[in-house]
């Protein structure tokens, strides 16, 4: 998929909005397939890289995840409140946050 050239805010936001569509899949009855999660996975962490002139070290990978993860989960509750506490009862939203950064790695 080409995508027009975007900020590290908007990679950001995208992933943030991906992500928490993917997740409300994975707690539903509906199919959720994570590909776009790791393309925008991908393309935002590439950008934050570039951002520092470096590869993120593992401190700043940390902080960075447990920021997204906060936010997403504060999103989420805002939108979906009802729904989002049955979710993270039956599944961690910072686990299948790592989980997908842990494949997005891994794909080529």
């Amino acid at each position: 998929m080409v995508r027009l050239h975007l900020s590290t805010p908007q990679l950001r936001i995208r992933l943030k909005r991906v992500f928490a569509i993917y997740y409300l899949d994975v707690c539903s009855l509906g199919i959720a397939t994570p590909s776009e999660v790791y393309e925008a996975m991908g393309e935002y962490f590439d950008a934050r890289a570039q951002e520092l002139g470096s590869q993120l070290l593992q401190s700043e990978l940390e902080d960075e995840v447990m920021w997204l993860v906060g936010e997403i989960e504060q999103d989420l509750r805002r939108r979906h409140a009802e729904l989002l506490v049955d979710c993270l009862e039956r599944e961690s939203l910072e686990g299948r946050f790592r989980e997908c950064l842990a494949a997005a790695w891994r794909k080529p």
